[in-house]
């Protein structure tokens, strides 16, 4: 699959500003680890959007997903040329950075 455009909502803006903020103030280098995590899978999910996630059924229609960078859960929605990041949330599941 080609490059896809990729746009963000305000809410995954914002959430990628919160956990990483929250995350500098336990570590700089966690959060820059972090960071770096995040950015490399957009990267691949701009590239490869359906490659390492799996489907999100969320009662409407259209191909919704989630990935995980570490410990932060990506929602996205790929449209036919381009995709949607919806969210980011901390997996409280996951082990920390």
């Amino acid at each position: 699959m080609n490059t896809q455009e990729m746009i963000f909502t305000s809410q995954a803006v914002e959430a990628f500003r919160e956990i990483i903020g929250n995350t500098q103030e336990v570590s700089l280098i966690a959060a820059e680890k972090l960071r770096a995590k995040i950015f490399h899978k957009l990267h691949l999910i701009q590239h490869h959007p359906i490659q390492g996630s799996k489907t999100l059924n969320v009662g409407i229609d259209g191909n919704f997903r989630i990935t995980t960078a570490l410990s932060v859960k990506i929602y996205y929605k790929v449209e036919e040329n381009r995709t949607v990041v919806l969210d980011m949330l901390i997996d409280k599941d996951s082990k920390p950075v």
